[in-house]
């Protein structure tokens, strides 16, 4: 067994301060997703893909790797969303294990009355905020991050249908 690299004071401060944010972001996210739409925002991830989609619906284990979920995860969701009428669910014609997610009208109506607070939401809390040169910064930091070996799905598997 190897000894833990561990963060010096600095490190840790900064790894503090991240966790902060990502708990500050989906906080601020969820509260105005749900408080002005009704919306979870895993609810409203599953619009978002679907409405972007060709045909606005998507094979089940597309919409599980489009979000980086797991099928027991997405089932389930997409289950919910069915019952409040977000969504449907449709035998694949010539799969019959594979299962079709479209987006309904009532989805496509909460999507499109939730996107312009939800935006604002987003422009007020990352990006007002930012001086000038933090987005590249960022964007390269985040990619490099994204692409590393540490980030490889070590489930990978689970996510297909």
């Amino acid at each position: 067994m190897t000894t833990p690299r561990w963060l010096n004071e600095e490190e840790q401060q900064l790894w503090r301060k991240i966790l902060a944010f990502v708990r500050k972001m989906e906080r601020t996210l969820d509260e105005t997703l749900l408080e002005n739409h009704e919306l979870t925002s895993s609810e409203y991830a599953v619009l978002v893909s679907l409405s972007e989609a060709n045909g606005h619906e998507m094979r089940l284990r597309d919409i599980c790797q489009d979000l980086d979920w797991d099928r027991s995860r997405t089932s389930h969701q997409i289950t919910r969303m069915d019952k409040k009428g977000l969504v449907a669910k449709v035998k694949c014609a010539g799969d019959a294990r594979g299962v079709i997610v479209e987006i309904t009208p009532e989805g496509e109506r909460r999507l499109k009355d939730a996107v312009p607070a939800h935006v604002e939401t987003v422009r007020s809390l990352i990006f007002d905020p930012m001086q000038k040169g933090q987005m590249e910064v960022l964007d390269k930091y985040f990619t490099e991050v994204l692409s590393s070996q540490a980030c490889i799905d070590k489930d990978a598997e689970s996510k297909v249908e």
